[in-house]
C-alpha cells in the first residue's frame, strides 16, 4: 500500500467535505446555526493537518510554494495574535464565544486550512472538482431556500427574507456571490459551451433569484460591482483575445446592468416597488435612510476607537468596549450591544490597530498581485478577470458586513487557489525531518498534538455548549435542581463560553426565584451566580455589561445597595447609554428612593428627548416622585395611545395610591375599545379602593353579562366586596 497515496486521499476526502458544512445545523447546542458548523469546520481542519503534516514530511511536492502570499496569510495571523494577546480582553479575543466563535482560534483554522488546500491541490482539475462542489452545495442550498419561500420550512429569521440553513439571510447572501462566480468561472473554462449553457444558465438564474430574496443589498450590490468589474476588464483591457464575441458578450452585460439598474431607479417610486417587501428594501437605499441605520453611528466609533489604539488595536471580539464608552443616545431605537462595527474592515482596524489593517489588505494586494502577475499563464485573462470581480465584489460587500464561517472558508479557498499557482519553490524541511528514522517520531508528534487540539478545542467546549443547552431545556421544563446541576457542570468543563453561561444563569433569576422553587434550590442558585458573576468582573472589570447583568440580578434577589454599586459602575463605562439608568432609576424605585430615582430617569430622557420609552418613564418617576404636573407636561407631549395603554403608568399609580387616576385611566381604555376582563377587573378594583363599592359591583355585573365565562369569577369578586373582604385579581 502507497502510504503517500493514502494520506493524499485522506487529506482530499476532509477538504471536499468542507462544502457541505454550511448545512449542519446542531439543535443540541447554544446558537445551533453557528456552532455546529465552526465545529465540524475546525474538526475537518485539524484531521486534514494533521495528516498533511505527515505527509509533507514524506513528500517534498505536498508542501506549499514559497510566496508572499503564504507569508501575507500566516503574518496576518500573526499580527493579530499579539493584538489579541495584548488587548483589552486576552482570553476572549483567543476563543471568542459560542455566538460568533471566531477569535485567534478561529483564525488559525483559516491559515491552516489555506495552507494544506494550496499544497495538496497540484492540478486544475482538483481545483474545477472542488469549485463544482461548492456549486452543488449552492444548489442544494437554493433548492432548501426555495422550500422556505414556499412555506414548507421555515424562515429561520422571520419575515421573507431567506436564510436557507445559515439563519441568517446576510450569510446566505454572500454564499451565493462567490458560488455565482464559481459557476461562471466553471462555464467559461469548459471546452464545450454551447452543450454546457442549458446547465449554466438555471444554475445562475436560480442562485440569483435565491439571492435576490435574500435581500441583501450589500452583497446584491457587491455582485453587480463584481461583475461589472469582470467585464470592464475584459472589454477594455483583453486585447489579446481572439474571441469577439465574448468581448461583445461583456459589452452587452456591462450596458444591461446599467439600464436595469437605470430602470430600477425610475420605477422605485411606484406602488409595485413599495409593496414588495424585497424590493422596497433596494428601492429604500439612501443617504437619508443611513443616517437611520446602525452602521451611521457605529462606523465613526470605530475609527475613533481605533485612534486610541492605532497600532495593535483592542483585539479580536473587543469592539463592544468601544461601542459601550462611546455610546450614542440617538441609537436608542437600534440594537442594545453591538460587538460588531459591522464592517469587516473597520473590524479588523479594531481589533488589529493600523498593523491589523494592513495586514488584512495585503491579503487582498498580493493576492491580485500573484494573480495578474502570472509569469507561467496558469490563468486566461478572461479567468483573471472573474476572480478580479469575484475579490472586489467580496471586499465591497465586506465594507457592509461582518465575515462569518462560511464566507471565511470561500475567502480563503480563494487565495489558496491562487497561491497553487505561484512559480516559488516548495517550501523546504529540515534535513532531519526528511530522513525515513524520523517518520514515526514526527507520526507520534502529531498525533499527539492532534489528539490534544480535538480534545480541548472541540470536544470539551461541545459538551459545554451541550450541557448549557441542558440546563436552558431543565428550566424551561420546571426542573429547576437538573437546571442548576447542569449550569455547574457546564461551567466546569472549561474557559469557552464561561460568560454566556454566566448571563444565561443571570438571565433564569425570574424561574428560580419565582414561588414552588424549593427554598435551598433558590440559595444554591443565587450563591453560584453571585460567585460566578464576580469571576467574570474580575476577568474583565472594563466590561460594563456583566456589572449591568449582575446589577439587574442582585435588584432581583433584593439586594438593591449591592445592584446599584454595579449598575452605577455599568454606567461609569458607558455613561450616554439611556438603558443603563433606566435600570438604575428603577432600582431605586424599588428602594423607594424616590428622588434620586426621578434624577436618574431625567438624566436618561435628556440624553435624547427623542427616546418616548426614556420620556414615559421619565414621566412615570414623576408620579413616583409625587410631581404629577410634571407628569402630565411629560406625557402631554407622547402620543395619546403610548400613555393609555403602558401598564408602567398603572404599576406607578396603584403603588402611590392615586385609584382616581386609575379609573379615569380604565375607564377611557374600554371607552377606546380594550373592553378587556383585566382592564374591567382593575377598574372594578380601582373604583373599590375609591370607597365606590356600588360602581365596583357595577363594572363586575356589567363584566359578568358581557363575558358569561367570567361571571362565575365576577360573582365571586361581587360577594367578597359585598361581605368587606379585598378582591384578589
Amino acid at each position: 500500500m502507497n502510504t503517500n497515496k493514502t494520506l493524499r486521499s485522506l487529506i482530499l476526502s476532509g477538504l471536499f467535505l468542507v462544502p457541505f458544512v454550511p448545512f449542519i445545523i446542531s439543535g443540541s447546542m447554544l446558537f445551533p446555526f453557528i456552532t455546529g458548523k465552526n465545529f465540524a469546520f475546525r474538526i475537518i481542519v485539524e484531521i486534514v493537518f494533521a495528516l498533511w503534516l505527515v505527509l509533507a514530511s514524506r513528500d517534498k511536492e505536498s508542501r506549499p510554494k514559497k510566496s508572499w502570499l503564504l507569508g501575507a496569510v500566516w503574518i496576518f495571523v500573526a499580527v493579530i495574535a499579539l493584538a489579541d494577546v495584548f488587548g483589552e480582553s486576552p482570553l476572549k479575543s483567543i476563543w471568542s464565544n459560542f455566538e460568533r466563535m471566531e477569535g485567534l482560534l478561529s483564525l488559525v483554522h483559516f491559515a491552516l486550512y489555506f495552507t494544506v488546500l494550496t499544497s495538496v491541490f497540484h492540478t486544475q482539475k482538483l481545483w474545477d472538482w472542488f469549485w463544482a462542489t461548492w456549486v452543488g452545495s449552492a444548489l442544494i442550498m437554493c433548492l432548501y431556500a426555495l422550500l422556505q419561500l414556499g412555506g414548507k420550512i421555515t424562515i429561520n429569521q422571520g419575515g421573507v427574507r431567506v436564510d436557507g440553513t445559515f439563519g441568517n439571510a446576510i450569510y446566505l447572501a454572500v454564499f451565493l456571490v462567490f458560488t455565482i462566480f464559481f459557476s461562471t468561472f466553471l462555464f467559461l473554462r469548459s471546452k464545450n459551451k454551447k452543450s454546457h449553457l442549458w446547465y449554466f444558465v438555471p444554475v445562475v438564474l436560480l442562485q440569483s433569484f435565491v439571492l435576490y430574496h435574500t435581500a441583501t443589498r450589500g452583497a446584491v450590490l457587491g455582485l453587480l460591482g463584481g461583475i461589472i468589474v469582470t467585464v470592464v476588464l475584459t472589454v477594455l483591457f483583453d486585447k489579446a483575445s481572439a474571441d469577439k464575441k465574448l468581448r461583445k458578450t461583456s459589452l452587452s452585460v456591462l450596458i444591461g446592468i446599467v439600464v436595469f439598474v437605470g430602470g430600477f431607479f425610475a420605477v422605485r417610486n411606484t406602488s409595485f416597488v413599495k409593496t414588495s417587501p424585497v424590493l422596497a428594501r433596494f428601492a429604500s437605499l439612501s443617504l437619508s435612510e443611513v443616517k437611520t441605520q446602525g452602521r451611521y453611528f457605529i462606523w465613526p466609533m470605530a475609527i475613533r476607537g481605533s485612534l486610541e489604539r492605532p497600532i495593535l488595536g483592542w483585539g479580536q471580539e473587543n469592539f463592544n468596549y468601544i461601542f459601550n464608552k462611546d455610546y450614542d443616545p440617538r441609537m436608542y431605537n437600534q440594537e442594545l450591544w453591538f460587538d460588531r462595527a459591522h464592517s469587516a474592515p473597520l473590524d479588523w482596524l479594531v481589533a488589529g490597530g493600523l498593523l491589523g489593517f494592513i495586514s488584512y489588505l495585503s491579503l487582498f494586494f498580493f493576492a491580485l498581485w500573484y494573480l495578474w502577475k502570472d509569469r507561467h499563464q496558469a490563468f486566461s485573462f478572461l479567468e483573471k478577470s472573474i476572480i478580479t470581480g469575484l475579490i472586489a465584489g467580496y471586499a465591497f460587500q465586506a465594507i457592509f458586513v461582518f465575515d462569518n464561517l462560511v464566507s471565511y472558508i470561500l475567502f480563503f479557498s480563494v487565495l489558496a487557489f491562487i497561491a497553487s499557482k505561484t512559480s516559488g519553490n516548495h517550501i523546504r524541511f529540515p534535513e532531519s525531518l526528511e530522513k525515513k528514522s524520523a517518520q514515526p517520531i514526527i507520526s507520534a508528534v502529531v498525533t499527539i498534538l492532534f489528539l490534544s487540539s480535538l480534545f480541548y478545542l472541540n470536544i470539551r467546549p461541545i459538551e459545554t455548549a451541550q450541557t448549557l443547552i441542558d440546563a436552558l431545556r431543565a428550566g424551561g421544563a420546571k426542573d429547576y435542581k437538573t437546571s442548576l446541576d447542569d449550569f455547574q457542570k457546564a461551567l466546569s468543563i472549561g474557559y469557552a463560553g464561561q460568560a454566556e453561561i454566566r448571563e444565561q444563569l443571570a438571565s433564569a433569576a425570574p424561574s428560580f426565584l419565582t414561588n414552588g422553587v424549593p427554598a435551598d434550590i433558590q440559595s444554591q442558585y443565587v450563591a453560584l451566580t453571585r460567585r460566578e458573576f464576580e469571576k467574570q468582573i474580575a476577568e474583565t472589570p472594563n466590561d460594563m455589561r456583566y456589572h449591568n447583568f449582575y446589577g439587574i440580578f442582585l435588584r432581583s434577589i433584593g439586594n438593591s445597595a449591592g445592584a446599584l454599586t454595579y449598575l452605577n459602575r455599568a454606567h461609569e463605562l458607558s455613561p450616554r447609554k439611556q438603558a443603563v439608568l433606566l435600570d438604575i432609576a428603577g432600582t431605586y424605585v424599588v428602594a423607594k428612593d424616590y428622588t434620586k430615582a426621578l434624577d436618574a430617569f431625567k438624566q436618561a430622557y435628556e440624553l435624547e428627548t427623542s427616546n418616548q420609552n426614556a420620556a414615559l418613564a421619565y414621566g412615570v418617576g414623576a408620579i413616583y416622585a409625587d410631581q404629577n404636573t410634571l407628569a402630565q407636561q411629560i406625557f402631554s407631549r407622547l402620543p395619546r395611545e403610548t400613555v393609555l395603554f403602558d401598564d408602567r403608568i398603572v404599576g406607578a399609580l396603584a403603588d402611590k395610591g392615586q385609584y382616581s387616576e386609575l379609573v379615569s385611566l380604565f375607564k377611557e381604555r374600554i371607552a377606546e375599545g380594550q373592553d378587556s376582563i383585566q382592564n374591567n377587573v382593575s377598574l372594578a378594583v380601582s373604583y373599590y379602593r375609591l370607597g365606590d363599592t356600588q360602581n365596583a359591583i357595577g363594572t363586575l355585573t356589567r363584566l359578568a353579562q358581557n363575558k358569561p365565562e367570567y361571571k362565575a369569577d365576577a360573582d365571586k369578586f361581587i360577594n367578597d366586596i359585598i361581605s368587606g373582604k379585598v378582591p384578589k385579581q
